[in-house]
């Protein structure tokens, strides 16, 4: 059975996921700061097993001990910078919005 984070992977392996975080690292790295590598690591740790990330801002606030605005601020730079791509999700069971999915971009060229 197919996973529902699956459809959304950007990567076929692990290994081309941990290459395209640490390349985005590399090139944005006087545009991002300490809090913006934390999260992205974060996002990276949640993605190994199907390549994109299901957390809800207030998970990553508990994980990171940060403020609720501090995680949105900085998820929405990952984005502008084009290193993360935000999908908004809705639960199937009570058809409203969920816990959005974040799928760590390949690294444009």
């Amino acid at each position: 059975m197919t996973h529902y984070l699956t459809k959304h992977a950007r990567f076929t392996n692990q290994i081309e996921l941990h290459a395209a975080v640490h390349e985005h690292i590399d090139m944005h790295w006087r545009a991002i700061n300490k809090t913006d590598r934390t999260v992205l690591e974060l996002l990276h740790s949640c993605s190994v097993d199907y390549l994109a990330a299901h957390i809800s801002h207030q998970e990553m606030q508990k994980k990171l001990k940060m403020s609720n605005s501090t995680v949105r601020r900085t998820l929405r730079k990952l984005e502008k910078l084009r290193i993360i791509q935000r999908i908004p999700f809705v639960k199937p069971e009570l058809s409203g919005l969920g816990a959005n999915i974040y799928v760590i971009l390949p690294v444009a060229v």
